[in-house]
This record gives C-alpha cells, structure tokens and sequence, in this order.
C-alpha cells in the first residue's frame, strides 16, 4: 500500500508502472497507466471512496472513509435537491423509498463488528443510489515505446481522502494469509486385483508390488512403500504410511509452495495449487526398469479440524 499526498487541480495525475527487476543491470518499464484524481474527487457517483456492503466499527472491514454513512447520505440529499431522509428505530425513508432493516440482515450470519443502526440503514439506501461500490478495479497497462499495445492489466484501487476532513479510518490490511503447516498421513494398508506383468520361474503371472505417492507440488518429496514380492493374484499386503508435510491455506482450499524454478534463481516462486495426492502401482524389476502398473489421484479440501 503507497499513501501520498497531492494538491488539487495541481496534481490531478497518479502514474503507475510496471517494472521488470533485474540486478545487473537497469530495470526495464513494462507498462503503466494514469489515473485522473480531480475526474474521480469531483465525480458525481462517489468515485472518492467506494461504498463497503457493510457498516463496520472493528474488525477486518472497519469503516474507511471520514464521512459516516449518515453524513455521506445527507450530503448527497444536499447535492441533489432531495427531500433529507427519515430515520425510525428499524427502518429508513429516503427518495419514497423504505429500507428495512429485517430485510436487510435477516438470513445473515450475526456479525459482532457492525455499526449502529441508523449508519447501516443510510448505508442500504446509499447503495440503491448508483455511487462507486467497493471494488477492486483492473487496469490496462501502456508502453511509451509501443502506445498502442496492451502490456498487460493491474488490479489495484485508489481511495481519496481530503485533509479538511480529518483522519481516515484504517487502511485495509493486504497482506496475503499466511500458509499453515499440515501433515497428511497416507496409510497404505493392501492392493487387489493388480496386473500381473511378470512370469514367475514356473510360468505363472506375478508381480513384485510397490505403492509409490507424493503430494502434487511437492515431488521432491515422493515416498514409496517396500516391496510385496512374487504376488500370484495381484493382493498385496503393506501396513505402509506416508508422511507428507505441506503449507495449506484454509481460507481459498489451496496449498502454498515455495521453490527455486532454476538451481541459479535468486528467490522462490510462489504458487498456489489445490491438494491433490498421486497414487502410483509399480512392478518392481531388478534387472531393468520398474514397470508401471496404474495410478490413483485424490483431489479435494481439507476438512475443518474441531478442537
């Protein structure tokens, strides 16, 4: 998050580039993108500071702007020669339009951050008034030297604050989650009905059965099982567990992984990938290759853990 003051008309341009690090030499402009601050300040739809779904005092989605819902709706009665809006214990009036709060909030999880009734209301009756929402907006990106080719797009949003108007509220946190530690134990007990790809010395079907698995991602990690030899049915039978340790954030089901793409690579590249475990069946051979027999793969979440 950047924080920058500016004068008005004085100042209206915020330039934002995309650049491409390098450490030996100059980094290089990839694009950029201009936004009109005094267009969005005097807009007539709120472009100043998007209007939040909720009214909150604390907690993650507290209340930004400097105006409280109240004031933002009497000014924009002001502005627009409206009659004020009423305000009664569960509900609000506004351009002959009644806002319920029980139809507002009914059927939603309680919340203990909200804010009085009065502001949530007027924020309701805001929000049927086509202002700015609050929104990530996404962005095109310009070179100088190719003006008319897109370089890409970035996400981002601005929020505008006048001094006269004193302190804003908190800035919203944009640190991404931290991934937590898990460990998933993989229990390889038997198998049942494996191809048998060998011939034993008596010309039988066999084969020498091993379980090999790894946590997509993590394929440096692959662990396999001992070997359960000369299987005249294709049953094998193992007691075998797997360990895998692996970062997993629980808020987007997707498992967080840090490595070097290249043994000369200054930092790690971070993925997000969801959870999936690979299953493997091998023939074990001692004089050429393992043969491959089949593969199971297992995709989902992870279920939520009671204390």
């Amino acid at each position: 998050m950047f924080e920058l003051s500016c004068t008005l008309p004085l100042e209206k341009d915020l330039r934002v580039s995309l650049y491409d690090y390098d450490l030996l030499s100059k980094d290089e402009k990839i694009g950029e993108t201009v936004i009109d601050l005094e267009n969005r300040f005097l807009s007539k739809h709120g472009a100043r500071c998007g209007l939040p779904q909720t009214y909150c005092v604390s907690g993650p989605n507290q209340w930004r702007d400097q105006l409280r819902p109240s004031q933002l709706l009497q000014l924009f009665s002001l502005q627009h020669n409206y009659k004020p809006p009423t305000y009664k214990p569960d509900r609000i009036i506004f351009r002959d339009q009644e806002y319920l709060l029980s139809e507002l909030e009914d059927g939603k999880p309680p919340n203990p951050h909200l804010g009085p009734v009065e502001e949530r209301l007027a924020l309701a009756a805001l929000r049927k008034q086509g202002l700015v929402p609050e929104h990530v907006e996404t962005r095109r990106l310009y070179s100088p030297l190719q003006p008319d080719i897109e370089q890409g797009k970035l996400q981002m949003w601005v929020d505008l604050f006048p001094k006269s108007l004193g302190h804003p509220g908190p800035p919203f946190n944009v640190t991404p989650r931290k991934a937590k530690r898990f460990y998933l134990r993989c229990i390889i007990w038997n198998t049942k009905d494996v191809i048998l790809d060998d011939l034993s010395i008596t010309g039988e079907k066999m084969s020498d059965i091993y379980v090999k698995g790894w946590l997509v991602g993590h394929e440096e990690n692959k662990q396999k099982t001992d070997v359960h030899y000369r299987s005249m049915g294709g049953e094998g039978n193992f007691n075998w567990r797997f360990v895998f340790p692996f970062d997993y954030l629980p808020a987007e089901q997707m498992c967080h992984v840090a490595k070097k793409e290249h043994f000369w690579s200054l930092d790690k590249t971070e993925n997000k990938i969801p959870p999936q475990l690979i299953l493997q069946i091998w023939d074990n051979d001692k004089f050429s290759f393992d043969d491959y027999l089949g593969k199971l793969g297992i995709l989902g979440s992870i279920p939520k853990t009671g204390k």
